[in-house]
Parts: C-alpha cells; sequence; structure tokens
C-alpha cells in the first residue's frame, strides 16, 4: 500500500480536527502531512510537502479555496 499524502486547508479549527481525525480512522493509506489554518499557510504547506491530496474548504475569511491556483501559478 502506498501512501498518499495530504494537506487540510481549512479556517474553522473544529473541522480540520474531525477530518484529520476521520482520515486517520477510516483512511490509513492517506498521512496528513500538515493542517493549515488559511489559504497562504495553506500554498507554504503544499510548496513544502509536495502533497497528492489536499481537502479545501472554499470559503474562508480573506481568500476563497478557488484563489488556490492563482497563488500556485503566480511567477516571483
Amino acid at each position: 500500500m502506498s501512501i498518499i499524502k495530504s494537506i487540510i486547508i481549512d479556517d474553522e479549527p473544529k473541522a480540520r480536527v474531525l477530518l484529520n481525525a476521520i482520515i486517520e480512522q477510516y483512511c490509513p493509506e492517506v498521512r496528513v502531512e500538515a493542517l493549515c489554518n488559511d489559504l497562504p499557510s495553506g500554498i507554504k504547506a503544499i510548496k513544502k510537502h509536495k502533497p497528492d491530496l489536499i481537502f479545501l474548504d472554499i470559503e474562508m475569511p480573506g481568500h476563497s479555496g478557488l484563489e488556490l491556483l492563482d497563488f500556485l501559478t503566480r511567477k516571483k
């Protein structure tokens, strides 16, 4: 069984903890590499961990989860 690296990005702490617990209990092949509370910290975690899977909240203060591709494709 190969491991699927994942990241959870959600502004609600309870949602992050609950989703992480569900993944740990029911998806042993999925390893959560980072729990992020906003899109900018999620982008940093994506660049650091290079996950196979991202659990992403769409409605967050400051940024929409739909902006994820905009952040990842920006040239610096």
